[in-house]
């Protein structure tokens, strides 16, 4: 939670997780890749988002988030993008 309450992704990225990652990514192994590539175009960390097959990538600066979107819009796997710069409204920290 430190992470989260400093606002740096560069301390949020090695926390993310999600435990469900590894059965999506074994069902479509398509989203590793979509996973690498958006890591090698700026991601900090890209995960699965959920249970699949959506994939959530945290970005240091909207430039970085320019850059991933542009590459996964490209990719042959991904299907759409959404890009998100600020908070999202609703967003809180519990606990």
């Amino acid at each position: 939670t430190a992470a989260l309450r400093t606002g740096d992704p560069g301390a949020l990225a090695p926390a993310l997780h999600n435990d469900l990652q590894a059965a999506a990514v074994d069902l479509r192994p398509a989203i590793a890749e979509v996973i690498a590539l958006a890591e090698r175009a700026g991601a900090l960390r890209a995960i699965v988002s959920g249970s699949g097959p959506t994939v959530a990538a945290l970005v240091p600066d909207s430039g970085s988030a320019a850059c991933v979107a542009r590459a996964l819009e490209t990719s042959g796997p991904v299907r759409g993008t959404v890009r998100v710069d600020a908070p999202v409204a609703g967003a809180r920290m519990v606990g």
